[in-house]
């Protein structure tokens, strides 16, 4: 809990935590802004929600723009080890290679769920804002689906776990920040240019744009992805914890 903590501390004079509340607050911005400036195109038919539509926007904005936000995170963190060159004092102090690995991976990964909170918290405030702008949108009388907003975090977390290592273990192993998110964001141009292509599930940066459009009741072929992905995160976690803890120097 202590190695936790001090992870956190190192983050204070990084630009890590206002990257996670500012990218948080993008995406419900722009979709705000973009229902007021054209009331009439999104004004629902009478007795539909206008959540479904906006819900629709929020998650696709979440798709496209949390892996971003994941990537640079995990660059970010690592990168404090690398410009300080304190891998070496790291290693140095009675705490085991194991602990150190599993702190920092502890960090990004509470940073990430910190970064879906505030996502959907303010995704949901702004839904709410624009009902008492403009009634006749609808937002105050229907319901917020909460167990849908709850059921995307969920799925879409798993979806970019191996994302996450393996982004982790490039981001320790490459020095240069620039190339390790070069690299990563690559595999999601890749992944998002041929998300159509029956094979590209294999590819990891993939993920989670195979989750656009989401809505209740995923699609069979969701079962495969989990499967592929627990896979993959099992590998990815066991390759990057064993470079880590025998053969990284630092």
């Amino acid at each position: 809990m202590k190695l936790f903590y001090a992870e956190f501390i190192k983050l204070k004079n990084t630009f890590a935590l206002w990257l996670t509340l500012l990218g948080a607050l993008f995406i419900p911005l722009i979709l705000f802004g973009t229902y007021i400036s054209d009331v009439k195109a999104f004004v629902p038919g009478k007795g539909i929600s206008p959540w479904d539509d906006f819900l629709v926007r929020t998650l696709n904005g979440c798709c496209f723009f949390s892996i971003g936000f994941v990537l640079l995170i995990i660059g970010l963190i690592i990168q404090i080890e690398h410009k300080a060159n304190a891998w070496k004092h790291l290693f140095s102090l009675p705490i085991s290679r194991g602990l150190i690995y599993m702190g920092k991976l502890m960090v990004i990964l509470t940073m990430v769920l910190v970064f879906f909170a505030f996502y959907l918290s303010f995704s949901v405030a702004s839904g709410v804002a624009l009902g008492y702008v403009i009634p006749d949108f609808g937002f105050l009388q229907f319901p917020i689906p909460t167990l849908h907003l709850f059921r995307f975090v969920t799925e879409f977390f798993i979806s970019i776990l191996p994302t996450v290592f393996l982004q982790y273990w490039l981001s320790f192993r490459i020095k240069s920040l620039i190339i390790s998110l070069g690299i990563g964001l690559g595999g999601l141009m890749i992944g998002l240019l041929l998300k159509s292509w029956e094979h590209i599930v294999y590819l990891p940066y993939a993920a989670p744009f195979q989750m656009l459009n989401y809505k209740e009741g995923s699609p069979a072929n969701f079962q495969n992805l989990y499967l592929l992905n627990a896979v993959y995160t099992i590998l990815f976690l066991s390759l990057s914890y064993k470079y880590f803890t025998k053969r990284f120097r630092g």
